[in-house]
């Protein structure tokens, strides 16, 4: 039998165990729909950034170290944030998706 664990994080949350911040992506679909997803992420102490593997990597490996995932697990995946969404005139600033999910299987 497997079972499947999903750990759902916010944004802030991952990108204080990586010490980056979100760069996020914007593509016009249409006239009036933008799909948002996250590029990569942009250290904090630097201008350097770094793929979205490498910082779900440094994710799962602290939820490891905090005893949240099992040490036993080796294999996992995630899901960034990415939306399609109506754009509407009074668009001041995007809407930013929120929430980060890493999945794995015991």
């Amino acid at each position: 039998m497997n079972i499947t664990t999903i750990i759902e994080l916010e944004n802030q949350e991952v990108e204080s165990i990586v010490g980056a911040k979100l760069v996020f992506a914007q593509e016009q679909i249409e006239g009036n729909i933008i799909e948002t997803c996250v590029e990569s992420l942009q250290l904090n102490d630097s201008n350097e950034q770094i793929s979205t593997d490498e910082a779900m990597e440094k994710v799962f490996q602290r939820l490891q170290q905090q005893g949240i995932i099992p040490p036993n697990i080796k294999e996992f995946s995630y899901e960034m944030p990415s939306c399609e969404r109506l754009k509407s005139k009074t668009d001041q600033e995007a809407e930013i998706p929120q929430n980060i999910i890493l999945t794995f299987m015991s």
